[in-house]
């Protein structure tokens, strides 16, 4: 069921599926200023098969939700308040939480600031720490384009990931591997067969969606570049951080750092990459799925 929901000066998009007494599960989209329709469309449906009441949201601002009055951002700290405020609209006491790359930043943000709300969180490829990602992906995109021939391109890649200071938004690390052109999008996806999968989902999405919306977040690509990882250890509700077996947002030292921090499990999707739900849908479905029956609902 898809609705418009009014925040104070806003009116936020939500698609819902799955009973109404179904376990809440409440997806954030990252981006910044992607969407919730990629995740509904891979894994909405099935998810609600499994028990799930489902909801995705369109952050104020992005594709489906009210666009944002000209030269205004959204702050994280809205995002939460929002979410928090979804939360007491659907009447909804307490819900588990998957929060998608920079979406993960926001999940934690919520679940340390809201824990009583949250039964579980669910770190799905988690941007963490951009500066982290930015220096395990960096030389991956510098290797595909000495691969084409760009060799002042790739040079420029290792230049910024060897900076002896912490990277910043202001480094433009993405502009370093756009000369990739077509071959960007591999940097996401785990093989040939994963970007198919993925460019046909896209290709299906309706006609007429303002995806030029999700620009308005950009002024958050800042926010990415503050570490989250010494927030793990405030973290009190079960959780479970979900990659896939090739994604380089969250890279192993994020990994690794999550594991010490909570002693929660970091659970691999084979054959993915960044976008495990579109990849891999019934694989990322069944972790999802058994995360909630072990550590939420048996809790």
């Amino acid at each position: 069921m898809d609705s418009l929901l009014d925040i104070d000066d806003a009116r936020l998009f939500l698609d819902e599926r799955g009973a109404a007494d179904g376990h809440p599960l409440l997806f954030i989209h990252g981006g910044p200023g992607n969407s919730c329709w990629d995740f509904m469309a891979s894994v909405g449906d099935l998810l609600a098969d499994a028990g799930m009441r489902v909801i995705g949201v369109d952050q104020r601002g992005v594709l489906r939700s009210d666009a944002l009055p000209e030269d205004t951002a959204p702050t994280i700290e809205q995002l939460i308040d929002d979410f928090e405020e979804v939360r007491r609209r659907l009447r909804i006491e307490r819900w588990t939480v998957i929060g998608h790359s920079a979406g993960g930043a926001y999940a934690l943000d919520y679940a340390v600031t809201h824990p009583d709300h949250v039964t579980g969180l669910i770190l799905d490829c988690p941007a963490l720490d951009a500066d982290a990602t930015d220096r395990y992906r960096l030389p991956v995109a510098a290797s595909l384009l000495d691969a084409a021939g760009l060799e002042s391109e790739a040079q420029e890649c290792r230049r910024l990931a060897a900076l002896d200071r912490r990277l910043t938004a202001d480094d433009r690390t993405w502009e370093a591997m756009l000369p990739l052109t077509d071959g960007y999008l591999d940097l996401f996806l785990h093989d040939a067969a994963s970007r198919t999968r993925y460019e046909q989902l896209m290709g299906s999405a309706p006609d007429g969606l303002d995806w030029a919306r999700g620009m308005s977040h950009l002024a958050l690509m800042t926010q990415m570049y503050r570490d989250r990882r010494p927030l793990l250890e405030a973290l009190t509700v079960p959780s479970m951080m979900l990659v896939g077996e090739s994604d380089m947002v969250a890279p192993p030292v994020v990994r690794d750092d999550y594991r010490a921090a909570t002693g929660g499990d970091v659970c691999v999707v084979p054959d993915a990459g960044h976008f495990a739900f579109v990849e891999q849908p019934a694989r990322y479905v069944a972790q999802v799925t058994r995360f909630v029956r072990e550590r939420v609902t048996s809790a």
